[in-house]
């Protein structure tokens, strides 16, 4: 394995590699899944919310060929995710434990200093089992596992009625941030994996390359806001990245209705594909919930953790 390694550069990313790690992630989506599931804009919002000359990699083939990434980003007081891409005609060849090896040194680096359990989270296709064998090689433990879960819209949704004195309107720029950031930071607080985070940094990275307001909706029972839905458009249609409903007024329909609602924009916008991704075993059933407006299992990934060294 070493000797293969050899025949490999590693080094990090520039601004300008961007593309040919879109290209290089996408190349392994469309083998595990059957198609993309990442564009540009999306490398550069990640790129845009950690230090790229520091946490992100790149293997170069003999050609000067990007043929694998990975990266370790910090996303809470307690956790770290990563992701590592092997170009699917160079595997088994030692790169994704290369850079399994940069990005386990590194997160021990970022971990010193910090108080109490320090997390690594890998995100791993599940059919890939040979990358499932990697991690669980070097200590990492099955945690949870996601389903992606998609809808090609036919006609135009119905929207769902609310209860009286509640209501849906859309979010305002600079002036419904920290009331967004409240209702995300109470109900995300029941789901796995979450940890405290700082509202300017999450507000900066929420506003990346496809931020757009309306697609940003808030639930409000009088002033106080109870539920919340960001969603934004993709080369692939229509992606939700979050959705979630404070517990006092779960079950009366909200998510429901904050995701009819976004159907009929998106579908307004000729975007009839939505995407997102679920828990599967979310403490609020949200997969059912999801199902129930048309959703349907795509794929699955796998999250191993890891407790790293401080």
């Amino acid at each position: 394995m070493e000797q293969d390694v050899q025949k490999f550069k590693i080094k990090h990313p520039t601004v300008e590699d961007a593309k040919a790690v879109t290209d290089l992630v996408a190349l392994c989506d469309i083998e595990e899944i059957g198609e993309p599931d990442i564009t540009l804009s999306d490398v550069l919002d990640m790129w845009n919310s950690i230090q790229i000359q520091t946490d992100a990699w790149i293997v170069l083939s003999s050609t000067n060929e990007i043929i694998g990434y990975g990266f370790v980003e910090v996303t809470g007081t307690s956790r770290m995710d990563t992701c590592v891409f092997v170009h699917p005609e160079y595997k088994y060849q030692g790169i994704g434990t290369l850079l399994l090896k940069k990005v386990e040194e590194r997160a021990n680096i970022l971990a010193k200093g910090k108080d109490g359990e320090q997390r690594l989270m890998n995100q791993i296709p599940f059919t890939n089992n040979a990358a499932r064998n990697l991690v669980e090689e070097r200590g990492y433990q099955f945690s949870r596992l996601y389903e992606r879960m998609k809808i090609e819209l036919e006609e135009q949704p119905n929207e769902a009625h609310l209860p009286e004195g509640i209501t849906l309107r859309s979010f305002k720029p600079d002036h419904d941030e920290e009331p967004l950031f409240s209702i995300y930071d109470e109900t995300f607080r029941d789901a796995w994996g979450y940890t405290k985070k700082d509202y300017s940094t999450w507000i900066s990275q929420k506003k990346g390359e496809d931020y757009d307001p309306s697609l940003w909706f808030i639930v409000w029972k009088d002033t106080k806001p109870i539920g919340f839905l960001m969603s934004r458009l993709q080369e692939d249609g229509l992606f939700i990245d979050l959705l979630g409903v404070s517990r006092e007024f779960r079950k009366h329909g909200i998510g429901k209705a904050l995701l009819l609602h976004t159907f009929g924009i998106a579908f307004q916008r000729k975007q009839k594909a939505i995407i997102l991704y679920v828990d599967t075993d979310s403490l609020t059933n949200a997969n059912r919930l999801y199902q129930q407006v048309g959703m349907r299992p795509h794929s699955q990934t796998a999250v191993y953790m890891k407790e790293l060294i401080i």
